[in-house]
């Protein structure tokens, strides 16, 4: 008698690659909606949102070059999973992110004119949309598939638990409400059941994380403000 075996479960990278597809999105809309008068006061807290947005996608690409990848290249070899592709884009990514930092930090400076600063940040910004977006549709397209058909569930949940273990708990306080704010309410109770205590972390973390999303223009919609 022949036995099916249970994929893992991909809860938390589809939740990452929901949540930065979104909110690359929104840091566009937002940017381009900045005014001179938000030089000193909305600006810092849309550039605290992107900070803490860059480190999510940079640690979600650093698990995946030292962690995931590697082991799935063991399985199925890296010309199935098109290491090469990925983790190209993960490198022009970077160059994009390293532009930003200093497109945000010139539009911070009050001897710079303003509007064209917000040009360079927009043009940047929607730059790393574009790449970001076809890098998460290659990466669903290939290497997705391939973790849930052939990775057993243990080997992939030693992963993901090494993963969280290397992520540091300020990045933790930041993640895990934005990533149960992103979810719809099925993904939300598939997140919660996967690891009880992320309902407690969220309920302790999400009024701070809820201060910085509001900095950008098209709030989320909380399916479950309560949890």
């Amino acid at each position: 008698m022949s036995t099916v075996r249970a994929a893992p479960n991909l809860i938390f990278v589809t939740l990452i690659h929901k949540a930065l597809r979104a909110d690359g999105d929104r840091l566009v809309e937002t940017v381009g909606a900045l005014q001179p008068e938000d030089r000193n006061g909305r600006l810092p807290r849309v550039r605290a949102f992107y900070t803490a947005y860059r480190q999510q996608l940079v640690s979600h690409h650093t698990h995946e070059d030292h962690l995931f990848f590697p082991a799935l290249v063991a399985r199925v070899g890296e010309d199935r999973m098109h290491l090469l592709e990925l983790t190209s884009g993960h490198q022009h990514l970077d160059g994009v992110l390293e532009a930003l930092d200093a497109d945000f930090a010139a539009w911070e400076d009050p001897n710079r004119d303003f509007s064209a600063t917000r040009k360079t940040v927009s043009e940047d910004l929607s730059t790393m949309v574009e790449k970001l977006n076809a890098h998460l549709d290659l990466e669903e397209k290939t290497a997705l598939p391939l973790f849930a058909s052939e990775m057993p569930t243990s080997d992939y949940d030693a992963l993901e638990a090494t993963a969280r273990k290397a992520t540091p708990r300020e990045q933790s306080s930041f993640m895990i409400p934005w990533l149960v704010e992103h979810a719809s309410p099925d993904q939300r109770r598939t997140l919660f059941r996967s690891a009880p205590p992320l309902r407690i972390v969220y309920l302790l973390t999400r009024r701070r994380y809820r201060r910085l999303d509001d900095a950008l223009v098209g709030p989320v919609d909380r399916h479950q403000p309560s949890a």
